[in-house]
């Protein structure tokens, strides 16, 4: 289809926005989808993001835990080598969650795919105005999240 949207380019436009990342990665996806979030690039990305200042912040939040403890995912093995620097937290399933898909980079850059559509997004790489409102969204249910003990553990 001409306006697939989701996984790609979406996919694409996640490692775009991590790479050109000063600060702050935000993450939110309800099972951090491997398609979308497990791949070497974006792996790469936010590990470079993450070593680059004790300043920088890495935050994903997710409402189901099971895909990433059964199959395993590059960013759940960054999370666990670097727990300082990377943080996933589980935010069971909440009103305003929605099953949308969100990708904020520091105050100005937005990638968002609602939870009702795999064709329909916004990718707003330079835009405060309007990020601002997703940054506000995602900090009050980060709030409310809390740490996984499952995903913390490290494999023998």
């Amino acid at each position: 289809m001409a306006n697939d949207f989701y996984p790609h380019p979406f996919d694409q436009l996640t490692v775009e926005l991590c790479n050109s990342a000063r600060r702050y990665i935000r993450i939110l996806s309800p099972d951090l989808d491997h398609e979308v979030f497990d791949n070497d690039e974006l792996r790469e990305a936010i590990s470079k993001l993450a070593r680059r200042s004790r300043h920088t912040q890495v935050r994903i939040l997710i409402s189901d835990t099971r895909a990433l403890v059964q199959r395993g995912h590059r960013l759940l093995e960054l999370s666990r080598r670097v727990p300082n620097l990377v943080h996933i937290q589980v935010l069971e399933k909440h009103p305003e969650m929605n099953d949308d898909v969100m990708v904020i980079r520091d105050m100005d850059g937005l990638l968002f795919k609602p939870g009702d559509s795999e064709h329909q997004g916004r990718f707003e790489p330079d835009s405060r105005a309007i990020t601002k409102d997703y940054v506000e969204k995602f900090d009050k249910l980060w709030e409310r999240s809390v740490p996984n003990a499952e995903l913390r553990r490290m494999g023998l």
